[in-house]
C-alpha cells in the first residue's frame, strides 16, 4: 500500500495573509513581535506566513 507524500504548506505573502485576517498588512509585524503569528523572514527582508498559521489565528480571532 502506497502512502501519500506529506504536502508542502502553502506560503502567503504579507498582503495575502492580511487580507485573509481582515487587517492592514503592517498589523502583522506587531502580531509577529507579540508572538501571535509566526512569520518567516525571507533573505530580502520580506515576511511570509504559513497558510495553516494564518488560518489558525483567524479561527481564534473570530471564535471570540
Amino acid at each position: 500500500m502506497a502512502t501519500a507524500a506529506p504536502s508542502t504548506p502553502k506560503i502567503l505573502r504579507r498582503g495575502e495573509a492580511a487580507k485573509r485576517l481582515g487587517v492592514h498588512p503592517n498589523t502583522l509585524a506587531g502580531w509577529v513581535s507579540r508572538g501571535w503569528l509566526k512569520g518567516v523572514e525571507m533573505p530580502g527582508g520580506e515576511m511570509r506566513f504559513r497558510e495553516d498559521d494564518v488560518d489558525a489565528l483567524r479561527e481564534r480571532i473570530y471564535a471570540e
